[in-house]
């Protein structure tokens, strides 16, 4: 089977972004991928990041000798060389493999870059969902991962730098990629939810913050989830270990399974049901 055969039935991609690096992006797009894996999807992740996190957080069955760069420069390519198997079942992964980032360059320099990446992922075959884990900062290789998306899911840390970086750099982006429209695109709906949440006042103030933000100052593209993902030892010793964190702490798998039904609805009823 050739990559860019054209596919009947369309994965669901869900792109992870935000222009403030530290914000889980990584332990997110892992702990969801192998939920949705374990459940039934076939599930394929891809790291954009020059910092590979998402690429080394699972050990593999099968390391492919490419990885992303290989599959945005010379566009056909056997699926063997540039997909890895993790050792979960219905995991797959495309490994960044692009250290000194000579993607970025190359994609501004073409003149389908932004565009490229929606061409390619809407032609994969074999997987039910794709997600796309992308680096912490404003680049083109973002821009192409938002604009190749069904969901735009932005983890927020909630903390008042934070906050004002996703206004200034997450949601300018968002609001920057709307030129696509006069050229045929939609911009994928953004579902934030706010990340590593304690019990502390400050967490309590600003969280109240971001909410009545996206009530006041938003249109209905933008969502604020009702949902937060709590600040836990287990999400940190899950990575320590290589597991998802409900493997590491049975009581996240409800936080996990929660977040897959908000993000992904049309999933929910056959797939994000109790296993235990």
């Amino acid at each position: 089977m050739n990559l860019l055969q054209n596919a009947s039935n369309k994965p669901f991609v869900i792109t992870v972004a935000s222009t403030k690096g530290g914000s889980a992006k990584s332990t997110n797009a892992a702990n969801i991928g192998a939920f949705c894996a374990e459940h039934g999807l076939k599930t394929l992740l891809i790291d954009t990041d020059i910092q590979p996190t998402l690429s080394s957080y699972y050990p593999l069955d099968y390391q492919a000798p490419g990885g992303t760069y290989e599959f945005l420069h010379f566009r056909d390519v056997e699926p063997s060389h540039i997909i890895s198997k993790t050792k979960i079942q219905n995991l797959d992964l495309i490994q960044s493999n692009d250290p000194s980032n000579k993607i970025s360059p190359m994609l501004r320099d073409s003149p389908d870059g932004a565009l490229r990446f929606s061409l390619l992922l809407s032609k994969i075959e074999g997987y039910d969902l794709i997600i796309v884990d992308t680096r912490g900062t404003r680049d083109i290789s973002v821009d192409m991962s938002v604009l190749a998306a069904d969901v735009l899911f932005c983890p927020i840390l909630p903390h008042i730098l934070s906050a004002k970086e996703f206004i200034r750099g997450t949601i300018g982006m968002y609001h920057d990629l709307q030129t696509f429209a006069d050229f045929g695109f939609t911009l994928p709906p953004l579902k934030a939810v706010i990340n590593c949440v304690d019990h502390t006042n400050d967490v309590k103030f600003v969280s109240e913050q971001l909410h009545i933000l996206f009530k006041t100052e938003f249109d209905e593209s933008k969502t604020l989830l009702d949902f937060t993902v709590p600040d836990k030892v287990a999400y940190r010793e899950a990575a320590t270990f290589s597991v998802p964190v409900y493997q590491q702490s049975r009581s996240e798998y409800k936080t996990i399974q929660q977040l897959c039904s908000l993000l992904m609805p049309q999933f929910a009823h056959n797939h994000f049901v109790d296993k235990e």
